[in-house]
């Protein structure tokens, strides 16, 4: 079980199920479990909202063309065990539209399924970070 996970992501559709396998599995180890529970769940839905945001909104229709990298790292903070994800991109923010339609809920996904979320917008991109304390997992406790 590794205590910290990095993952270099192409700014790609594709890029959130990477994530969301990677994520799943690392979470899955540190649950001590074939499967995560019910929290690890929740986040990587949680990685899966931010890592998709990143790739469809900070490159606009040209992700390559402007480093279209989106960066991933999650680690386990004592004493919790609390484990603490960033989802950055080397985009630009953009605005949500007044309307958004049927769309534009994946920050309220984030902050539903962590216990605290903060969005960095800056010059030289944005960044995601979510905390989460995990359950009772086998694993967790001998860790």
């Amino acid at each position: 079980m590794a205590a910290h996970l990095v993952l270099e992501l192409t700014a790609e559709p594709r890029a959130a199920s990477r994530a969301r396998r990677e994520v799943g599995r690392w979470l899955a180890s540190l649950c001590g479990a074939e499967h995560a529970c019910e929290t690890a769940s929740d986040l990587v839905l949680a990685v899966n909202e931010a890592v998709s945001n990143s790739v469809e909104h900070a490159y606009g229709d040209d992700p390559l063309g402007a480093d279209g990298t989106v960066t991933l790292r999650a680690e386990v903070q004592r004493p919790g065990p609390r484990v603490r994800v960033q989802v950055s991109d080397h985009g630009c923010w953009r605005d949500p539209p007044e309307d958004n339609g049927h769309r534009g809920r994946g920050l309220l996904m984030i902050t539903a399924c962590a216990e605290d979320v903060s969005v960095r917008p800056g010059a030289d991109g944005t960044t995601v970070t979510l905390h989460r304390t995990l359950g009772r997992c086998p694993g967790v406790c001998t860790t």
